[in-house]
């Protein structure tokens, strides 16, 4: 085993469930209930480069984004998204192909003057990774864009203070321009209902094309059509490009998780990352885990993404929280065999759940 006992970070959110453990833990700038969409329109100029760009410090791209967008809630959406059951295996859309490239750093917080407010990465030609500057939220949330042929998934929208609309408006308008396409449906998930993940749902939900699902359990099921809440597993399509949605409470009552077929990504959101693992309701935690480990037995698992880096690159050893810079952090990406290991800590501790520091992540019971 890796554990290393107690960590040496604060224990004061293990003493009382506070807002600011992990993540804000409130539904500050969240949608709630059905999901809600916004008309879709053509877009009429597009840029011409082959990938996407944007604000960002990552060396691949070569354009800023400045410009913040805002704009009032969609219209309510009676229709619920194309999925279906899923039951493991590798019979559900194309192997995955574990070939995309990582930033080669991330955004840390250590140069404020010049960081930008979000980093853009294209991991492949229909994959992009955004992270949110540590110098607009210590926060520094994770966003993820999957591209189909019908959807594009955004898998949560950031801890607010950033222009996140109009930044993935202009990544979708270079996809739709490298692909020769006038419009396409962008699908707007969060991975749970905290506020440093839905802060900027508002704004999605202006943009033309956009469904934003909504952020309760309720919501969750009705779009993705998951009658047996958290059991079913169901995999939804997004044009050619198939998703699983895995319900994983335990963090929080509606989290889920999604494994893309495409890349072999599990994104576990805030369940499993390299950092503190804030958990709310022990048992239920201990069954998603589980959930996860079987699900994924059969599956070609690339890399295991979640929303936050908190951990160093000294094992067992993470940020202070709220720390204002991230120096010498973690890898995003951890393995399937962390997820096992999480598996194995939690179950072994039974009724009684204790904070314990492992190399790449913590258990941090509430």
């Amino acid at each position: 085993m890796n554990f290393r006992g107690w960590p040496t970070t604060s224990i004061l959110c293990a003493l009382v469930f506070a807002p600011a453990c992990g993540d804000d833990g409130g539904t500050n700038g969240s949608t709630s209930g059905a999901s809600t969409t916004s008309t879709p329109t053509s877009t009429s100029s597009v840029e011409t480069s082959a990938g996407p760009v944007g604000a960002t410090t990552d060396p691949t791209s070569t354009t800023a984004m400045t410009t913040a967008t805002s704009g009032s809630t969609g219209a309510d959406s009676t229709g619920a998204g194309s999925a279906t059951d899923s039951t493991g295996g590798d019979s559900t859309g194309a192997m995955a192909k574990c070939q995309g490239a990582f930033a080669a750093a991330w955004i840390d917080g250590t140069n404020c003057g010049t960081e930008d407010a979000i980093q853009i990465h294209q991991y492949d030609d229909d994959t992009v990774i955004l992270r949110q500057s540590l110098c607009t939220n210590f926060e520094a949330p994770f966003i993820y864009l999957l591209f189909g042929d019908d959807q594009v998934l955004m898998l949560d929208t950031g801890a607010g203070g950033i222009p996140v609309a109009a930044t993935v408006q202009q990544i979708v308008d270079q996809w739709l321009a490298a692909n020769g396409r006038a419009s396409i449906e962008i699908l707007v998930t969060n991975s749970h209902g905290h506020g440093d993940h839905t802060a900027g749902n508002a704004q999605m939900a202006a943009v033309p094309g956009a469904t934003v699902v909504g952020t309760s359990q309720s919501a969750v099921a009705s779009y993705f059509g998951i009658v047996d809440w958290p059991m079913q597993i169901v995999t939804h399509d997004l044009g050619g490009r198939l998703v699983d949605v895995i319900p994983i409470p335990g963090h929080q009552t509606a989290h889920v998780a999604l494994y893309d077929h495409a890349t072999g990504w599990l994104l576990t959101g805030d369940t499993l990352y390299p950092g503190r693992l804030y958990i709310s309701d022990f048992p239920t935690y201990v069954q998603s885990i589980n959930r996860l480990v079987d699900h994924t037995a059969d599956l070609e698992v690339c890399h295991v993404l979640g929303t936050h880096i908190e951990m160093t690159n000294t094992p067992g050893q993470d940020f202070p929280f709220a720390a204002p810079t991230h120096p010498d952090e973690h890898p995003l990406e951890l393995t399937r065999d962390h997820l096992v290991e999480l598996r194995d800590a939690v179950e072994a501790m039974g009724n009684n759940p204790v904070l314990q520091a492992h190399d790449d992540f913590i258990v941090y019971p509430l």
